[in-house]
């Protein structure tokens, strides 16, 4: 009976999250869309250039707090009011030490206009820090539906302060202040909804109990951070904001449909892999299910995406845009790799085993470094096929070293799970590249194109997938609504 609800806790929490994160990206895409429309590509290169320190800075206001309350089997008053109070006053410092480290931010890229930036993101880091406990208490409850409430509308009035404030002709600033609007409603709606407020207790001695797993959970932050943001840096420092513009909307608009289910599944598996954390064999399984039901999604998304690249770039964002077609092109590859690797972290979390992940976060981001440096002599497109090839290198050590921590979990298991959607993908993205080939050849243009290779590619997967009835589309289905799932069970019946 405890499994059962266990399971049926999973799928609900699950579809809440789907429910919010597939709203808030639809929302998000259609303002990138807007955004790119009427700013420049510069503008997105000043904010990525000034999001690389303050976020940076960021990675350190948690200090795995809100990881450890969602993880920890038991906890009690005194310890939230406690990492509250600790978490606000760290907060506070943060954004004193962005503010005064703004200036030196600026001359480090040699341009005078991200000093200011950086000084008023800071305003961020006041907004956000007192949500920090709360948001992990609506995550440790399971209460999805909450959070998905939050993240929808935080979502949209962020982007009606971006677009409003856009049309006006702020330029960067609209930008900039979309993302502190963000941040304070997420702030509000969080303690709207979750209904608690800190005592006015302190217990160091609770405090205490969560810093060795907050420690290493922070330092592998960083190195991460580190990891994600140094490419940014480089390329703003090395080769200009445009350069970086051009970068920064690919990897952005390229992570929204890998982040869809990544993000999805990732909120939920923290705590129910929590539950599962001294039974190996039920882990194991449950990792492998959800790599499956990742791969289901993300694999068609991330090639159709490669297919598409050039006509979905002038039909949506413009000519100014093309450019970012071949970063696209190495980029989606990669994010359909990375979207069956990320889940290995919450293994890490799940054991208890944040050491470890620090430890490794380590190694990896130096490579990775390294690896961008090394692309700088081809430009932008040089950083993005080194970063793609290292990546690539590192994915064996990156599943075996967690897997370690789960007594029968084997690399092998893991690609026989994700390697059958692979070819299913791949599969639909042969027909869909043919398609686009012959409707370019007879003169078609890309608005026709796109609306046509879309739609191929979505009868098509869905046809092979129909036929071979993987586990992860019994998955999918109970996480729609029961009509929807009756139609598609029907059509499985169809000779």
């Amino acid at each position: 009976m405890e499994s059962d609800k266990q399971r049926m806790d999973v799928y609900s929490g699950v579809r809440w999250s789907a429910l919010s994160k597939y709203s808030t990206q639809a929302v998000e895409f259609v303002i990138a869309i807007v955004l790119a429309r009427i700013l420049m590509p510069e503008d997105f290169g000043l904010l990525g250039m000034a999001l690389v320190f303050s976020g940076f800075v960021k990675v350190f206001r948690s200090l795995g707090f809100g990881t450890a309350v969602v993880q920890r089997k038991e906890i009690n008053e005194e310890l939230l009011s406690s990492l509250f109070y600790v978490n606000l006053a760290v907060s506070c410092l943060l954004a004193l030490v962005l503010v005064a480290g703004a200036p030196l931010f600026a001359w480090i890229y040699g341009d005078q206009r991200v000093g200011p930036i950086i000084a008023v993101l800071s305003i961020t880091y006041l907004l956000a820090g007192p949500a920090l406990i709360p948001s992990a208490l609506l995550t440790r409850r399971m209460a999805f539906d909450q959070l998905a409430i939050r993240e929808v509308l935080t979502a949209i009035v962020k982007g009606a302060t971006g677009i409003s404030l856009a049309l006006l002709g702020w330029g960067v600033w609209a930008l900039v202040w979309a993302t502190i609007v963000g941040s304070a409603t997420q702030t509000v709606l969080v303690y709207t909804l979750c209904r608690w407020h800190p005592r006015l207790v302190f217990r160091w001695g609770e405090v205490r109990g969560v810093l060795s797993f907050g420690a290493h959970l922070t330092g592998s932050h960083v190195f991460n951070y580190f990891t994600r943001n140094s490419d940014k840096f480089i390329i703003g420092a090395f080769l200009g904001p445009i350069a970086l513009g051009f970068y920064s909307l690919s990897y952005r608009i390229l992570l929204l449909p890998r982040d869809a289910i990544t993000r999805v599944v990732g909120r939920v598996l923290l705590p129910s892999f929590s539950r599962m954390q001294d039974d190996d064999a039920r882990l194991k399984a449950a990792y492998l299910r959800v790599c499956g039901a990742i791969a289901f999604v993300t694999f068609p998304m991330m090639l159709g995406m490669f297919v598409v690249a050039r006509p979905f770039v002038e039909v949506l964002l413009g000519a100014k845009w093309l450019p970012a077609v071949p970063l696209i092109c190495v980029l989606a590859p990669l994010g359909m790799l990375q979207s069956v690797i990320l889940p290995v972290g919450q293994l890490y979390l799940a054991k208890g085993r944040t050491d470890w992940l620090f430890r490794w976060s380590t190694v990896r981001g130096t490579l990775y470094v390294c690896s961008f440096l090394m692309g700088i002599p081809w430009g932008v497109l040089g950083v993005t096929v080194s970063y793609a090839l290292m990546y690539c290198a590192l994915v064996v050590p990156s599943l075996w070293i967690p897997f370690k921590l789960v007594d029968g979990l084997r690399i092998r298991d893991f690609f026989l799970v994700v390697v059958p959607y692979a070819t299913w993908a791949g599969m639909m993205a042969l027909l869909v590249a043919i398609c686009r080939m012959l409707l370019e050849g007879a003169g078609v243009g890309p608005t026709i194109i796109l609306p046509v290779c879309i739609a191929l590619g979505l009868v098509s997967y869905t046809v092979i997938i129909l036929g071979k009835r993987p586990r992860a589309l019994d998955d999918f289905l109970r996480l729609l609504p029961e009509q929807w799932s009756s139609i598609i069970r029907r059509l499985q019946r169809v000779p």
